[in-house]
């Protein structure tokens, strides 16, 4: 589903706050198209502005991706200036503090994704205080255990899963992705034979690469006649499109629709609205792509006799009968 710019809400700093934060302009975007298991935000920061004080999760792995201007970020390493392309990896439980600031002259704008999942405890090593979420309220604490605040959570917050993925293990990937410094792969696609022909794209896996597992985040260049896949939906896992260059042709359940830079596309999990990207122009299109990563899932593919079903530790391609293909099923990779 495309998203409908006047459908998407627009929040400011409030008034009361701005002489402590500064102005900043956020559009929620996977609230606006209907995604419960990832928030994802497109986040303006004027001169002098910050996100707050520096945090980390115990519960829910983050993410950014800077589209323009100079951005700050501030960590238990200092400070260090990203730039566009520049992304920053936050594996739920690593002890890292953080927050981003724009100590520029410009503003700057970038998109913030954060796994939602039950029971986060958010912590501010500052003065030791801790946010803690639990199923349909939230409070602050002390250091020392005193409740300082409590509400109930918002609606979009309400019947989280419980946490999933690998909490972080103590390794030292980079939080800082500077652009160009991921590899870029060329997609080999896994589909059975007769269903791999889809042109030439390459795959950039910053998510894989700053150790996130909630999630995978990453670019996608189709060439001119590549595509992303093939046309299909997922039961248990949502998925979040940005453009961020040259056009693109959408093909869902409704028909074919070019989108261009700037438009953003959402598909909650077990929507059955089969989707795909075809790449018919004649330059390369570059694509922000966001998916859940869970234990189990089954996607659909309603044009062609497949089935896709992760289920015990292992992944498969079967005819809809239920025949697997030869060579499956393997055991997950990930």
């Amino acid at each position: 589903m495309i998203l409908d710019p006047a459908a998407i809400v627009v929040s400011q700093t409030p008034a009361a706050d701005v002489p402590r934060l500064g102005r900043a302009r956020t559009l929620h975007l996977s609230d606006a198209g209907g995604l419960t298991q990832f928030g994802v935000h497109e986040q303006t920061l004027h001169p002098g502005a910050t996100t707050g004080l520096r945090h980390w999760h115990s519960a829910e792995d983050e993410f950014a991706y800077v589209l323009e201007g100079v951005v700050t970020l501030e960590d238990d390493d200092g400070l260090q200036d990203l730039g566009p392309g520049d992304a920053v990896a936050w594996p739920h439980g690593r002890p890292n503090a953080h927050r981003l600031l724009n100590r520029s002259d410009k503003p700057c704008r970038y998109l913030i994704v954060g796994s939602r999942a039950k029971g986060d405890i958010c912590t501010y090593p500052y003065d030791g205080r801790r946010q803690i979420n639990e199923a349909t309220a939230w409070r602050i604490e002390a250091a020392d255990g005193a409740v300082l605040r409590s509400g109930d959570l918002p609606a979009e917050l309400l019947n989280l899963r419980a946490p999933w993925g690998r909490p972080w293990d103590g390794s030292s990937r980079p939080q800082v992705l500077r652009a160009g410094s991921v590899e870029r792969m060329y997609c080999t696609s896994n589909y059975p034979e007769g269903f791999s022909a889809l042109g030439d794209a390459w795959d950039i896996a910053l998510s894989d690469a700053g150790g996130l597992t909630q999630f995978g985040a990453f670019l996608e260049i189709v060439d001119p006649g590549g595509q992303t896949s093939v046309r299909h939906w997922h039961e248990e896992e949502d998925e979040f499109l940005y453009v961020l260059d040259g056009t693109v042709t959408l093909l869902e359940d409704d028909g074919a629709r070019s989108i261009g830079p700037g438009t953003s596309v959402a598909w909650p999990a077990g929507i059955p609205n089969a989707h795909c990207l075809r790449n018919v122009g004649d330059t390369q299109a570059i694509l922000f792509i966001v998916g859940t990563r869970l234990p189990e899932d089954s996607c659909h593919y309603p044009d062609i006799d497949l089935h896709y079903a992760r289920r015990n530790g292992f992944r498969t391609f079967t005819r809809k009968d239920g025949t697997p293909y030869p060579g499956w099923p393997r055991e997950v990779g990930r």
